[in-house]
């Protein structure tokens, strides 16, 4: 007897040692730790999904806002060529105006001038 192999009841102690610990490690570490774990898990599911949530909100705000950004430069871009023009308007109706005046003045100073050769 005793060769290489020879466990006797060493064999059959560590394999009960090691169930047993294996058992008293998973009701008190594995356990709590896997319903931590799990907990986590959830909390950041839920999380992201929030995120997620706004994320999409946001997009759709920002699809709104450059929506009216847009609209509201037109408006000012025909507001200010509509006053262009409009100023552009007046200043041709006042250089006609003083064209005409000058004219007028022209006419009367030439022909006060000829009255006076005469």
């Amino acid at each position: 007897a005793g060769g290489m192999f020879d466990f006797g009841l060493t064999l059959p102690f560590v394999a009960i040692t090691f169930l047993t610990m294996m058992a008293v490690l998973n009701a008190l570490w594995y356990s709590p730790v896997t319903a931590e774990v799990d907990d986590r898990n959830k909390k950041l599911l839920k999380t992201l999904s929030q995120a997620t949530d706004m994320l999409s909100k946001a997009d759709e705000m920002q699809v709104v806002y450059t929506a009216q950004l847009r609209e509201a430069r037109e408006k000012a871009s025909e507001a200010v060529k509509a006053y262009k023009e409009e100023t552009s308007k007046s200043i041709e109706m006042q250089i006609t105006a003083a064209a005409m005046a000058r004219e007028t003045n022209a006419a009367e100073v030439k022909a006060k001038l000829d009255a006076d050769m005469s």
